[in-house]
């Protein structure tokens, strides 16, 4: 949200939802330069022009009155020199809190407490907390600079110290440092047995330069003011190298600890800045995990979206020739606002295949649900592709050996270049399967396509409009189309009164 005059940034938007699908629009949450929590408002000289980003963190004893878990909003002011004397580098951090946490059950207004600033003199972006095993409370900035809080009660107080800057963390906006999150579905008895043995990666840590980042490796705590260290794990060593997260329009992702719907262990979330015309938006809700084997993070949509799907339209494809170019005709409307899942069987021979996002030169009409092969010719000449580039592997070729549940597989035995418009990643396939996926979320101004479950990921901008179609094609070789579907998907948006009066998911 804009700033309030004088202030020449943003604010903090506020947004609500007990399930990750359904959201209601609040009022701003904290505006620069004044603490609206009452009446009039008060004014907060040290952070007149603008709130940037900040982070949340859930922490004891911040809940209502003062008792159990309870959200701190730690975010970076920037200031003036003449309206607050301080204000050495134009940025510091402050805190905000709940005004009435038993009372206001969406956190509606949000509390500038009298021991602000935390921090003066600082630079932007602070990350989420993290705490070490004796309790002390750790935050690091763009800088690399550390500020540590002793304790619970420090942090609540608003007790924040330098400690110092970190070496080994880079200097970065959107900074996060984060445990190594659970394994990917299907992986879980490797990733429990190198973890039984102490030599998986203990941390994640993700930076946004030119976009999104992520290495992993090993962090020492170290004593308590001291920045710790974040070194390469023996065995792991290539994970240290920056991995961009997603290829395309993605950037200033932000993520954090929720729970799962069934209860189980709780799960990290990451929403990512998608910055496609005309005016930005916020990603969808990726699920990390850690997949052991294809020694990669992996991002796969949360499993909530599945609540927004309308009724399905399946195309039975089956095995498409060398060139062929096949229209999915669906009703009108449904592809700028579309879930799409396909999944092809691996190739007898190298070919290129997937989705084109086009349009067809000459006027058709079928019902939904029909294919029609089209010639390649009578299609836009600016069509947008997602794509596999499959070559089957020499034989003999081998990977690293990795037990999974009793099985053997081969690590990194292949890898299947793909891309989604003018981006391209590389995809690594286990030896054990037999098929390739892709899964897209297309929404107006653009979609997100999820390679193989989410072990890649990217974001690209498209304008969907009612003459947009979906074309699945080949080249080089016949492939089999063993799924192909696309869902309708509904609107997420609603009501604070609705949410408000919605049952909780999550407890």
């Amino acid at each position: 949200h804009l700033a309030a005059p004088p202030g020449t940034g943003p604010d903090y938007g506020h947004f609500v939802s007990k399930d990750l699908v359904n959201w209601a629009a609040m009022p701003v949450a904290i505006w620069n330069g004044l603490d609206v929590s009452v009446w009039p408002p008060r004014v907060t000289p040290y952070d007149t022009q603008a709130i940037y980003t900040g982070s949340a963190i859930v922490v004891d004893g911040a809940g209502p009155g003062g008792k159990g878990p309870g959200v701190v909003q730690i975010y970076p002011g920037l200031c003036r020199r003449s309206q607050w004397g301080a204000c050495t580098t134009g940025t510091l951090l402050a805190q905000a809190v709940p005004a009435d946490y038993a009372g206001d059950d969406l956190l509606t207004n949000w509390s500038k407490p009298s021991y602000n600033p935390i921090v003066e003199g600082t630079q932007r972006d602070p990350s989420t907390p993290w705490k070490t095993s004796t309790g002390e409370w750790r935050l690091r900035t763009f800088d690399s600079m550390v500020y540590a809080a002793a304790s619970d009660a420090h942090l609540l107080a608003g007790k924040w110290h330098a400690v110092g800057k970190s070496a080994d963390l880079r200097q970065c906006e959107c900074p996060s440092l984060f445990p190594l999150p659970a394994p990917t579905p299907g992986t879980e008895g490797a990733h429990a047995r190198l973890a039984a043995s102490g030599s998986l990666p203990t941390h994640v840590h993700k930076t946004s330069c030119g976009g999104d980042w992520w290495q992993l490796g090993t962090y020492d705590e170290g004593a308590m003011k001291t920045t710790g260290s974040f070194k390469p794990t023996p065995g792991w060593e290539d994970l240290f190298e920056q991995r961009k997260i997603d290829m395309g329009f993605f950037y200033a992702s932000k993520d954090a600890v929720f729970p799962s719907r069934d209860g189980a262990a709780a799960r990290r979330v990451n929403w990512g800045w998608a910055r496609v015309p005309p005016d930005s938006v916020q990603t969808l809700p990726r699920v990390i995990t850690f997949n052991a084997v294809a020694r990669t993070l992996e991002q796969a949509p949360a499993e909530e979206l599945v609540s927004l799907r309308g009724s399905p339209t399946a195309f039975p494809l089956g095995t498409l020739p060398a060139g062929a170019s096949h229209l999915l005709t669906l009703a009108p409307g449904v592809l700028g606002t579309s879930e799409i899942e396909l999944e092809f069987a691996l190739p007898a021979s190298a070919a290129r295949f997937g989705l084109r996002f086009g349009r067809a030169a000459a006027a058709r009409s079928h019902a939904a649900g029909t294919a029609e092969e089209i010639p390649r010719s009578d299609a836009d000449a600016e069509p947008m592709d997602c794509t596999f580039d499959y070559t089957p592997p020499a034989t003999g070729l081998s990977g690293v050996a990795v037990e999974i549940d009793g099985r053997l597989a081969f690590v990194q035995q292949r890898t299947v270049a793909v891309s989604c418009g003018v981006h391209s990643d590389s995809l690594v396939l286990l030896a054990e399967e037999a098929s390739l996926s892709l899964r897209v979320f297309a929404d107006a101004t653009l979609f997100e396509a999820f390679f193989q479950g989410g072990r890649v990921a990217m974001t690209e901008a498209l304008a969907f409009d009612a003459s947009s179609q979906l074309f699945i094609f080949t080249a080089g070789g016949a492939v089999r189309v063993k799924t192909a579907v696309v869902y309708p998907m509904r609107s997420i948006w609603t009501t604070a009164d609705q949410v408000r009066q919605q049952s909780r998911v999550y407890r």
